[in-house]
């Protein structure tokens, strides 16, 4: 999706769209800008990565591995200056050997209204699983 299209879009629906398409255009400034400085990344495989400076590595392997990521469907909760949102990604990626291949996933999301701009404060890629 071109960034024009997507700033017609609501602020929170800008937010949550800005990091798939920043990570496919291998932007890793504004891409590590789509978070909080105290933000929290839960990887696929629960772990969890504090603080904007620790994520910016994670992205940086996902720009490497040259991901694309096609947001195919995305609901938004606004609650004030908080936001949830989930969303169902289509991953394109290059493996090993230089082979492609294609994974999705039900990212959660949580964004907060910092100083007027919307940022991720928890993103748990894999969603979050279940409490058992």
């Amino acid at each position: 999706m071109k960034t024009d299209a997507i700033a017609t879009k609501a602020p929170t629906r800008v937010a949550c769209l800005a990091l798939p398409q920043l990570i496919g255009a291998g932007n890793l400034e504004a891409a590590t800008g789509c978070f909080a400085r105290n933000a929290c990344l839960l990887t696929p495989d629960a772990t969890a990565i504090h603080d904007r400076e620790h994520i910016r590595p994670v992205l940086a392997q996902l720009i490497a591995r040259r991901i694309q990521i096609e947001v195919e469907h995305s609901n938004v909760l606004i609650a004030g200056d908080v936001a949830f949102a989930r969303e169902r990604w289509l991953i394109n990626a290059l493996g090993a050997g230089g082979s492609r291949y294609e994974h999705s996933c039900s990212p959660d999301l949580v964004l907060k209204r910092i100083e007027g701009s919307w940022k991720l404060s928890i993103a748990a890629l894999g969603g979050w699983g279940d409490a058992s």
